[in-house]
């Protein structure tokens, strides 16, 4: 009989508990000690494969805007090479196939020369990534989570030769993000002298910039609701396949002060978390975005003046770390009601959304930093 294996949902602790108590290990490993060990040693191998698989980490390389022949570039490839050597032309990785073939990865968008060495990213490959992201070209069959990840690595490559990437249309339809520059992202010490990601996701009654017709504040409380029911996760670029914390399992514990919504985070003890430390105690990251519902909001119009959203409920989705500023992604329901506050320059206290319609992405490149409060 098969060993019992992490399922993709499951946490650690869960995960342990099921192997500990499994049927064919009690029978092949009576001593509880070594069972631990064996169990222990099926997750750690879950996580080395989380690293190894899927959508790859974006890395910073030379960069080109010549014309893009991906077929020709993956004919000059070596065959039978490693990960190591794979990753470096590629944005994705096939979990079930052998990660020594090239017919396991896709998304090519490096430059190969003829004797198979892997040069500059192409910024038209990377183009053509999230074009294929968003459908075009008949769109793509990997899975839906991986999408975020595989965009974050090919719109790192366009920043590095600075290019604004297009817009990922595939979070969640009724999930807005949003971004803050916190300057006390940092990474302290707890017990036993271990990592901890500690900061602020959300800064409370700050106006935003203009995200496109509006201004928006956050309302202390608005995340007390979320906090006490929902299983949260901390990731990193909202990347569900770089999980940090959680708070069904206490390694995200999220806590509303006077200034936001404070965060701490236990990371998990993999390498790419490891290097996440390093980029954020060096100050390279330095940057929390929030993904979330709205369940209540409060909008109020001045004449002449810029429509201003407060929001005073929300369903927090994820926390995340991230490299980039996120676009501000904005439902169908803002825009709706935009359109209605147009009409009309009466204060409209405590009236909820249209629920109507699907959410999409405001067309707008402009950074989302915040303002001093006014």
């Amino acid at each position: 009989m098969p060993l019992p294996q992490p399922q993709p949902d499951e946490i650690k602790n869960d995960f342990l508990d099921r192997c500990m108590g499994d049927k064919v290990m009690n029978q092949d490993y009576p001593d509880n000690k070594q069972r631990y060990a064996i169990c222990n040693s099926l997750w750690d191998k879950k996580e080395q494969n989380m690293n190894l698989r899927k959508a790859i980490p974006s890395h910073g390389t030379a960069t080109s805007a010549s014309a893009w022949d991906g077929g020709q570039n993956e004919k000059n490839l070596k065959e039978g090479q490693d990960y190591s050597y794979y990753k470096q032309m590629y944005a994705w990785v096939d979990p079930d196939k052998d990660d020594t073939t090239k017919s396991a990865y896709k998304f090519p968008h490096h430059e190969v020369s003829a004797d198979g060495s892997i040069d500059a990213a192409n910024v038209r490959g990377c183009q053509s990534i999230i074009g294929v992201l968003n459908g075009s070209m008949g769109g793509t069959d990997i899975p839906k989570d991986d999408y975020q990840g595989v965009w974050n690595h090919a719109a790192r490559h366009l920043k590095d030769a600075n290019m604004e990437p297009a817009q990922l249309n595939s979070i969640p339809d009724d999930i807005e993000v949003r971004t803050f520059m916190v300057s006390e992202l940092r990474i302290d010490q707890g017990e036993n002298k271990k990592p901890i990601i500690k900061g602020y996701a959300s800064v409370f009654n700050q106006l935003s910039e203009d995200l496109g017709g509006f201004r928006e504040q956050v309302a202390p409380g608005a995340f007390t609701n979320t906090i006490a029911n929902d299983d949260i996760r901390a990731l990193f670029n909202h990347d569900p396949n770089y999980v940090l914390g959680r708070t069904k399992n206490g390694t995200l514990r999220l806590t509303e002060d006077e200034k936001g919504l404070a965060i701490e985070i236990d990371p998990p003890n993999t390498q790419w978390s490891r290097d996440l430390q390093e980029s954020i105690g060096r100050g390279d990251i330095s940057q929390m975005s929030f993904g979330f519902r709205a369940i209540r909001e409060k909008w109020k119009q001045e004449e002449k003046k810029m429509p201003i959203r407060t929001l005073i409920e929300n369903w927090l989705r994820d926390v995340s770390p991230v490299t980039f500023p996120a676009y501000p992604q904005t439902s169908v329901k803002v825009r709706d009601y935009l359109n209605a506050l147009s009409k009309s320059e009466k204060e409209l206290d405590g009236q909820s959304a249209p629920k109507e319609g699907y959410a999409g992405r405001l067309e707008r490149k402009r950074k989302l930093d915040i303002a001093e409060r006014i």
